[in-house]
C-alpha cells in the first residue's frame, strides 16, 4: 500500500525505487516487461508508455520468448495479443500518473507561495510586476520566458522568486501540452497563419535549405522515429514519420 509520501516523488523514482513503486501499483509482471526493456525511472515510461509493442517484433532470445508467453496469447494465425488484464494494468498505471501530473499543474499554478507574504512582494516592484505578468499571461508566460531568456535565465528567476514559475519537469510538460514540440516534416500552415494574424503580418522570409552532414543516427522517443535523414517527397510535400521504425535492420 503507498503513502503520500511515496507519490509525491513519483517522477523522480528510478531503478529498485521505480520497481518497487511499479510492483505495489500494478504487479511483478509489468516490472519484468519494464525491465527487459531497460525502462528505469518513471520519466523513462513516461516518455515511452507503450511497453507492449516490442511483442510484435520477431526475435529468438530465451528472456524474450519466455516473457512473451507469460505476457501474450498466441493466436493459431501466430500473431501474439496482450493478455486484458496486463492492458488494464498499464492502463490503470498510465492514468494514475497522469492524475499525480495534475495535481503538481496545481500546485505549481498558486498565485503566490505560502512562504512569500505581501508586504515582501510589495517591497520588490521587480517581483511584485513579475507576479502580476505571470498571473496575466498563465502558461503562454512561463514558456516564452524559457524561450527567449534561456534555461539558466529561467531557473534563476524560478530560484530567487519562489511560487512564480513551475518546475523545468513542469515547463516540459506544458511544452508537449501546448503543441510546441517541432515535429520533422510536419507543416502546421493554421498555426503559422494565426501567428501572422496576431503580428499583423502577411509575408514571411524562409532561407535556402540548409540540410547539414549527418554525423550519427538520432531518434526521437516521443514520436518513435529516426530523424535528421533527407525526407522523401509526394508531389514536392516531405513525407513526415517516413522513418518510423523499430528495427535497425529495417532502417
Amino acid at each position: 500500500m503507498m503513502d503520500d509520501t511515496m507519490t509525491d516523488n513519483v517522477f523522480s523514482f528510478k531503478n529498485d525505487e521505480f520497481f518497487g513503486f511499479i510492483h505495489t501499483l500494478v504487479g511483478q509482471q509489468i516490472v519484468d516487461i519494464l525491465k527487459f526493456q531497460s525502462i528505469t525511472s518513471t520519466q523513462s515510461l513516461i516518455r515511452y508508455p507503450n511497453i507492449f509493442d516490442i511483442f510484435n517484433m520477431k526475435c529468438s532470445e530465451h528472456d524474450f520468448l519466455s516473457i512473451r508467453k507469460t505476457s501474450c496469447l498466441e493466436l493459431d494465425d501466430g500473431q501474439f495479443i496482450v493478455k486484458v488484464g496486463l492492458l488494464n494494468n498499464l492502463n490503470y498505471l498510465l492514468d494514475f500518473l497522469k492524475q499525480e501530473q495534475n495535481k503538481i499543474s496545481d500546485d505549481n499554478y498558486m498565485d503566490v507561495d505560502s512562504n512569500l507574504t505581501f508586504d515582501l512582494i510589495n517591497k520588490n516592484p521587480l517581483l511584485k510586476n513579475l507576479v502580476l505578468w505571470y498571473q496575466r499571461i498563465g502558461s503562454e508566460g512561463v514558456t516564452n520566458t524559457n524561450k527567449n531568456g534561456g534555461k539558466l535565465t529561467y531557473e534563476f528567476i524560478r530560484l530567487n522568486t519562489p511560487g512564480s514559475l513551475p518546475s523545468l519537469t513542469m515547463l516540459s510538460t506544458l511544452i508537449l501540452n501546448s503543441n510546441l514540440k517541432i515535429s520533422e516534416a510536419k507543416f502546421r500552415f493554421d498555426q503559422l497563419q494565426k501567428h501572422f494574424k496576431n503580428l499583423n503580418l502577411q509575408y514571411a522570409f524562409g532561407s535556402e535549405d540548409a540540410t547539414g552532414v549527418i554525423k550519427k543516427i538520432k531518434y526521437d522517443s516521443i514520436t518513435n522515429k529516426f530523424i535528421g535523414f533527407p525526407t522523401p517527397l509526394d508531389h514536392g510535400v516531405p513525407i513526415k514519420e517516413y522513418y518510423h521504425t523499430d528495427s535497425l535492420d529495417t532502417l
